[in-house]
């Protein structure tokens, strides 16, 4: 995970403690966004292009209290 500010590095790090007090076993890193490229015209806006199907995941509520 990619961070351009310490606020979003204290987050992410925040919440990888909450995750692995929970006994999840977390790998992802945290690290400076040194730089940062933006992609080409045809992809962006995909949530507006593509409606409420944004993704291609689906919910799970592992970790909801």
């Amino acid at each position: 995970m990619f961070y351009t500010s310490n606020a979003q590095r204290e987050t992410a790090e925040e919440l990888i403690g909450l995750l692995r007090d929970r006994g999840y076993d977390v790998v992802t890193l945290v690290e400076p966004l040194d730089e940062f490229w933006p992609a080409e015209d045809y992809h962006q806006d995909y949530y507006l292009k593509n409606g409420a199907v944004a993704s291609c995941h689906f919910r799970a509520d592992r970790f909801c209290d």
